[in-house]
């Protein structure tokens, strides 16, 4: 049986073809169908029954938002650093951009939260770490660097909540960093600018009801999760700027599964809603996926579309140390084994071994416990077998 496999292992060798690179400069992909938003926020001090990676706490979400931490933190950790984007999955902030790299790969579109601040509807909206003040443009620039040029992210998530007022200062500031992100930027087809929302935030409103401001925004997310009326929070915002704009967040603390999907489902006359969000999703996996399974496909996109073939791709990173994300897509139901061999063809660890469904997986393999050097993964489904390899370097 081991030589079998060494031959296998040998013959995927000889065959190999090299795969075309992960996207390592943001995503390619465009913005979501109008009305498909799929929204879920990783909240990386969050606790709960499930403690997933990035790249494995939801399937279907097209757009992910990094919350907790700062922008500037993972752009600059030795000046910023709070430490809250630490957790049982994630020790270095190399890590976390490596996933990011993954979801990206795959399409999804990665944001990085921005908290408000009282300083925001100020004349100095921000002082960096060597005391330097900005203002309004520098401080827009600031955002645009460390998303943009430095972390090659797809756009941020403002949390309207923490003490700014929405005052002449406040809006200048918000409509700046639109030059940047979001419909009015010179990046609109690429990058998006969202806000987080609720009526008791005094900037709230202000966000929230005007077309002026929205117009530099891709959409607003309510995030009142504590009241169960989905569709006041939502009418509430869309009266004034229009249900395209609008969304509600849900969040398992408040809404169980069935009345978080009945507001998934729900959809204004015309148009359509902007979509549906999941705060915290990696709290529960199976709670996020079937929120988003209940919104409804509009302008005859599916929402998740089933792959037209099978395939495995490259892991990444490779190199890696000491983890690295496995892919892989299904075009239909089979017995999955997903298995990794060292150079010797002994087989070193099972991954998968379960029956799955159509659609795109990703399963990370940690390599902490085995020597550098090179190893190959075997992926089964059905009659579809394929092999690649890998190198762990230390």
């Amino acid at each position: 049986m081991k030589e079998d496999v060494f031959v296998v292992i040998v013959a995927a060798l000889m065959l190999l073809t090299s795969a075309a690179s992960s996207a390592m400069h943001g995503s390619k992909a465009g913005l979501p169908a109008p009305g498909n938003n799929k929204v879920a926020y990783y909240v990386f001090d969050s606790g709960g029954p499930d403690h997933y990676s990035l790249t494995s706490f939801t399937d279907s979400a097209n757009i992910v938002v990094l919350f907790e931490g700062t922008l500037w933190e993972l752009a600059d950790s030795t000046h910023y650093s709070t430490g809250w984007m630490r957790n049982v999955n994630y020790h270095y902030y190399s890590e976390i951009l490596r996933d990011v790299r993954v979801l990206q790969s795959r399409g999804v579109k990665v944001l990085m939260n921005v908290d408000d601040a009282a300083s925001w509807s100020t004349s100095v909206p921000f002082t960096t770490y060597d005391g330097k003040k900005l203002d309004y443009q520098q401080f827009a620039a600031f955002i645009k660097s460390c998303a943009i040029d430095s972390l090659h992210l797809d756009g941020i998530s403002l949390d309207i909540e923490h003490g700014a007022t929405g005052n002449a200062a406040y809006i200048s500031l918000i409509k700046e960093i639109g030059k940047y992100f979001g419909p009015l930027s010179s990046n609109s087809t690429s990058q998006l600018y969202i806000a987080a929302i609720y009526s008791g935030g005094q900037p709230g409103p202000v966000i929230g009801k005007s077309k002026d401001i929205s117009a530099y925004l891709n959409f607003v997310m309510d995030m009142a999760y504590f009241s169960s009326n989905y569709v006041a929070r939502f009418n509430q915002w869309a009266d004034s700027i229009g249900a395209s704009k609008t969304m509600v967040g849900v969040l398992n603390d408040y809404y169980d599964l069935g009345t978080a999907t009945s507001a998934a489902e729900w959809q204004p006359v015309n148009p359509p809603k902007a979509g549906i969000m999941v705060y915290a999703a990696n709290n529960l996996k199976s709670y996020t996926d079937g929120v988003f399974s209940a919104l409804p496909a509009v302008q005859g996109v599916k929402t998740n579309p089933v792959p037209s073939e099978f395939a495995l791709m490259q892991n990444y990173p490779n190199p890696f140390n000491p983890t690295t994300a496995i892919s892989y897509q299904l075009s239909a139901v089979a017995r999955v084994t997903l298995t990794v061999y060292d150079i010797l063809g002994r087989q070193v660890a099972t991954l998968v071994d379960e029956r799955q469904v159509p659609g795109a997986h990703t399963v990370d393999f940690d390599g902490s416990r085995f020597a550098s050097g090179v190893y190959f993964y075997r992926l089964v489904a059905g009659d579809n077998v394929v092999t690649r390899k890998m190198v762990l370097m230390k």
